[in-house]
């Protein structure tokens, strides 16, 4: 059995990695905000309004590969090598497959936004800036299947070091096709779809080489062997991802929409919600980070049918995870304008941000324990659950609430972030007390069990 010194030092040799590679991650939509309201607020406006309608086509695809992270520390635990290499050609395979009607979604983009009533100004620059996007979607599926069967074989470093890698090609290739150059011509808020399409691509091939070439690897017959299709492992990744990708998907859904809701309020509006949403996704990072850490750990033990060393690192990055929300919570209400005024220095925009972020310092409790509990949750393949309660805290709580303070209280923005807020501590309610009965009730019959006998 572990002890807790030797679960947080594993523990944290993953998350530490797993949390670079988030941030990495996310800093490119940071920066691609950045850059975007260097151009104009109709830019930034426009890019918000596009994130909105690109991301729970994104979301949903990583939940359904999020699977592959426990599937993947199952088979290390038990020691099925091979059948590690069957895992990673068919996901990639999968994620080929997948990327032909997320396409086919985002090109709808027009219709979306004249059905939720986005000013008919942004209709046209955000559908191209979808469109660019596209060219960077199968890449982008191929880089999450690689990403989290790597996670599984705890491969944290690698996928760091690509996401890191990634930082300086984005901002290059934005600056690149926003304002032109070298026979390309200035795009504005386009090219940064175009720049996004392209940096996607050059993560994929990077988690690609890492894959084929690392010696790591040479016994799970990754490239040495064409695996037929084995449909069993096709239905586990599906039974195990499909909750997975509805119960994520519906809490970046609410997100979304929340977004696009707050899209139809002026420009102003809308570029403090997207600054503010920014720098909490940031803060977001770090804990599911953790909970990506979390889930290798913990699925690594249940493939080796270990109950009481599961729980030990599931309370352990549980705990972790709540320490560092209330580092985060702190800071945001401190330094609020600060971290504002990096993005802009619009009054306005400053002031209504500030605002936004200030409870965006309320809700970091709360994010944090329902993304590490899930995290441990998926780390025994318990998804089903967790997508039910998904459906009740954000569609049934969250967002009722976000609408009514919004929209019939009159409270604009700050009444949709209160249902944010609602949504969250709802979630990691409700996460809790599955976590209790699926995971510490489980540990403590077999402690039992060991007593008697």
């Amino acid at each position: 059995m572990t002890t807790n010194r030797t679960e947080l030092s594993e523990l944290t040799k993953l998350g530490i990695p797993a949390i670079l590679a988030q941030l990495s991650q996310m800093s490119l939509g940071v920066i691609d905000t950045m850059m975007a309201g260097s151009i104009n607020p109709e830019a930034l406006a426009a890019i918000a309004v596009g994130t909105n309608i690109l991301n729970p086509v994104m979301v949903f695809i990583l939940g359904v590969f999020l699977a592959l992270n426990p599937i993947v520390a199952h088979l290390n635990g038990r020691g099925s090598f091979q059948q590690i290499g069957v895992v990673f050609q068919q996901s990639t395979l999968v994620a080929f497959l997948l990327a032909i009607p997320a396409i086919y979604f985002l090109a709808q983009a027009k219709s979306i936004m004249a059905f939720i009533g986005i000013q008919a100004e942004l209709h046209q620059i955000v559908a191209d800036y979808l469109a660019a996007c596209c060219y960077g979607i199968v890449p982008l599926f191929g880089f999450l299947a690689l990403r989290f069967c790597n996670e599984g074989l705890f491969s944290n470093r690698a996928i760091m070091l690509v996401s890191i890698l990634a930082i300086p090609f984005n901002l290059v290739f934005n600056y690149w096709f926003i304002w032109g150059g070298l026979g390309v011509p200035a795009m504005g808020a386009i090219g940064i779809g175009y720049a996004t399409a392209l940096v996607w691509t050059v993560m994929f091939i990077s988690m690609l080489t890492y894959s084929l070439t690392s010696p790591r690897y040479r016994h799970l017959a990754i490239k040495s062997k064409l695996h037929p299709i084995d449909w069993q492992q096709l239905k586990e990744l599906f039974k195990v991802g499909l909750p997975m990708g509805i119960g994520v998907g519906m809490e970046i859904a609410m997100f979304a929409i929340i977004g696009l809701m707050i899209g139809r309020y002026a420009i102003e509006i809308v570029a403090a919600h997207q600054i503010a949403i920014n720098i909490a996704s940031m803060a977001y990072m770090i804990p599911l980070g953790l909970s990506i850490a979390i889930s290798a750990r913990v699925g690594f033990f249940a493939g080796r049918n270990d109950p009481i060393a599961l729980e030990h690192a599931a309370k352990t990055g549980i705990s972790l995870a709540i320490t560092i929300a209330c580092f985060s919570s702190i800071s945001m209400y401190l330094f609020a304008e600060p971290l504002v005024a990096l993005y802009s220095d619009d009054a306005t925009v400053v002031s209504l941000a500030v605002s936004l972020l200030l409870l965006a310092a309320i809700f970091q409790l709360s994010d944090a324990t329902q993304v590490a509990l899930s995290g441990a949750l998926r780390g025994v393949k318990d998804t089903r659950i967790p997508m039910f309660i998904s459906a009740i805290s954000y569609w049934l709580v969250g967002f009722p609430i976000g609408y009514i303070s919004a929209e019939i209280l009159g409270w604009s923005a700050r009444g949709y972030w209160m249902g944010i807020v609602a949504g969250l501590t709802t979630a990691a309610a409700l996460l809790y007390i599955r976590y209790r009965k699926f995971i510490v009730k489980a540990d403590s019959k077999n402690r039992n069990n060991e007593t008697s006998a």
